[in-house]
């Protein structure tokens, strides 16, 4: 039987991923399919890993997404990080600050489709 720690942590892993498949299709709860590869499947090259834990540990979470990172040859990353008494979309995302100096001018470049994205929502 899971811990409720661990039962909490399954159930926001599957939350999240369920949240971003509604606009990314082929995003899943990956489970302990394949340990050390993050805790979704995803479209892209990109491994996640989710933490729902009463304290935040952001330099923890950041070592564990490098050595997945490493692992897998990934150039990104994501921790995402429950926000407490948020609903799902509320959840933080980390990102070292190399990684989001090197995705700002994609996103620049895009920004109006990512405005209208958000307020279609």
């Amino acid at each position: 039987m899971a811990t409720r720690s661990r039962a909490k942590g399954t159930a926001f892993e599957r939350l999240s991923a369920d949240y971003l498949a509604e606009s990314i299709p082929g995003f899943d709860r990956m489970g302990s399919v394949d340990f050390g590869a993050g805790d979704h499947r995803s479209p892209y090259p990109i491994p996640h890993e989710c933490k729902a834990e009463k304290r935040i540990a952001l330099a923890e979470y950041a070592k564990q997404i490098k050595a997945i990172k490493e692992r897998l040859g990934a150039s990104l990353g994501a921790v995402i990080v429950k926000a407490p008494r948020k609903p799902v979309s509320q959840a933080y995302v980390l990102h070292t600050l190399e990684e989001w100096r090197a995705m700002l001018p994609t996103i620049a470049e895009h920004l109006d489709e990512i405005e209208a994205r958000l307020h279609a929502e």
